[in-house]
């Protein structure tokens, strides 16, 4: 008698890691927790020098473990899609970790919303001396959500707030590897700019704060500027139509510049370096991005553009 098929989509849950021995285990026993059974686990170490390999292989054959050199996060991530499988890709920082139904209602909001592309949904922020922080980036009801349209305007979680269709990840790897932190932001970048999404409501995992990583832009300005450059370079290099995206990337970080006393000099020249290989439409739209966000920070008083992420140490 012939079986029947397993008609649920395989998921590929994607862990990158470096030097989170101690976060590791935890993010991987909730992806093998999760309530969906049909899931792949690719986890790859990016060099790291604890204990994260002894951790790591301990899981013996319940995982797919790659062991690279460091080459940043972009690299992990390049490595662990292409030995993945899956219809649907979730990501999954090393030191976050999933709820158990993360996956299985993920997957129900795809087949529910065909023309979504991607998916995400907000995040538990738990501190890990504070504890609970309070859930990040709550947009409301679930509903697709399209930036490209002038009144769908939002921001996305990070990594472990992140799925994506094959497809969809497909068309952005390989990752430019020059992004070597927050690699998420490139791909939730492009991903606005191209496709429609589903915000799922529900907080379907944890983000954990600690002493290793650093939370928004405004802990780590210049850090964050530069890799908004890099990200903002790649995106016009692999997208050329998504350069009025990259410029608009450019602009919010000379408008924060333009704030302060003196600018990080390594951050200055790559904001030269983009401005030399721009077109005269592009830096006019630079500029003017930048006036206005300053103009509408110092007569409004308000903030016009955030977006948070984890940064690695």
């Amino acid at each position: 008698m012939t079986q029947p098929q397993n008609t649920k989509p395989l998921v590929s849950i994607l862990i990158c890691n470096y030097n989170y021995g101690r976060f590791i285990a935890t993010a991987i026993d909730s992806a093998l927790a999760q309530t969906y059974p049909n899931i792949e686990i690719i986890v790859v170490d990016d060099g790291s020098t604890d204990n994260s390999r002894e951790v790591i292989e301990s899981y013996s054959d319940r995982v797919r473990a790659i062991f690279q050199q460091n080459g940043g996060q972009s690299s992990a991530f390049n490595a662990a899609f292409a030995a993945s499988s899956g219809e649907i890709i979730c990501l999954l920082d090393s030191d976050d970790f999933f709820l158990a139904d993360k996956v299985a209602k993920a997957v129900q909001g795809y087949a529910k919303n065909p023309s979504a592309k991607w998916l995400f949904h907000p995040l538990h922020r738990v501190h890990e001396s504070d504890g609970n922080m309070g859930i990040q980036e709550p947009l409301g009801d679930s509903r697709i959500l399209d930036y490209r349209r002038r009144t769908n305007k939002f921001t996305a979680p990070p990594t472990t707030g992140l799925t994506f269709l094959r497809s969809t990840f497909a068309r952005m790897v390989p990752l430019p590897e020059k992004v070597r932190i927050v690699a998420d932001n490139y791909m939730k970048f492009v991903s606005m700019a191209l496709y429609p999404g589903f915000y799922l409501t529900e907080p379907l995992g944890v983000l954990l704060l600690h002493g290793k990583n650093a939370y928004s832009m405004g802990v780590t300005k210049d850090r964050r500027a530069r890799s908004d450059i890099e990200i903002a370079s790649a995106i016009r290099s692999h997208f050329p139509n998504l350069t009025p995206q990259a410029d608009r990337l450019i602009s919010i970080t000379l408008a924060k510049y333009w704030r302060l006393p003196q600018c990080d000099a390594p951050t200055a020249e790559r904001q030269r370096a983009y401005l030399r290989d721009s077109s005269v439409t592009s830096k006019a739209r630079i500029y003017a991005g930048a006036a206005f966000r300053c103009l509408k920070r110092s007569t409004l008083g308000v903030t016009p553009f955030v977006h948070e992420t984890k940064v690695r140490a």
